[in-house]
């Protein structure tokens, strides 16, 4: 398990119960199917999602191009942070790549709470570091990674990606072409 999502659930684990079920009220457990958006351009996200089960993506469109930015799998936290934070339309995309199985933590509800209570308040802090976090470690692998070495991070993080995911958004994810990333699928295996 990932440390900060085990730190997010040792500090939940030991709220009081009252405040525990009054936080856990917000959160609602959703399974999505293949293909189906969780957010979408124009909507106010409202919501993170914690990944349970599955695959999904972030992705915006740019001249006709899809161009994925963020790939989550179990124990990962979906969301769009600018609209969240700031509650604007999203200018991206989340989609499911795979039947998805998440936990849906309101925002509402849990803004109501976590004003209520310290420790609740502590728990939002730490999901927006987790992500900040682990956003902060995908933009370092972009700056200091190649496009094979970003690829077999990918894969060594995430073995199932190979199944889970199209050739076009791994491509998408690592900003390649198709072309060069069977280059480098072909030279993997090869090597």
């Amino acid at each position: 398990m990932n440390p900060y999502i085990k730190r997010i659930k040792d500090l939940s684990n030991r709220l009081n119960p009252e405040v525990r079920a009054e936080m856990e009220s917000g959160f609602a457990d959703k399974k999505f199917s293949k293909g189906a958006y969780l957010l979408q351009p124009g909507q106010i996200c409202t919501s993170h999602l914690l990944i349970k089960e599955g695959a999904a993506r972030k992705f915006y469109k740019h001249n006709e191009k899809e161009i994925t930015t963020e790939l989550y799998f179990h124990d990962d936290v979906a969301v769009s942070l600018d609209s969240y934070i700031m509650r604007k339309p999203a200018d991206v995309y989340i989609q499911a790549l795979t039947e998805l199985e998440v936990t849906i933590i309101d925002y509402s509800q849990f803004y109501k709470v976590k004003k209520k209570y310290v420790d609740v308040m502590m728990l939002d802090k730490m999901f927006i570091e987790y992500y900040a976090v682990w956003f902060e470690q995908k933009l370092k692998e972009f700056q200091t990674m190649d496009a094979s070495q970003r690829y077999l991070s990918l894969f060594e993080k995430e073995p199932k990606v190979i199944q889970l995911l199209s050739v076009t958004t791994i491509a998408s994810y690592l900003n390649v072409s198709l072309e060069t990333l069977s280059r480098i699928r072909s030279k993997i295996v090869a090597g």
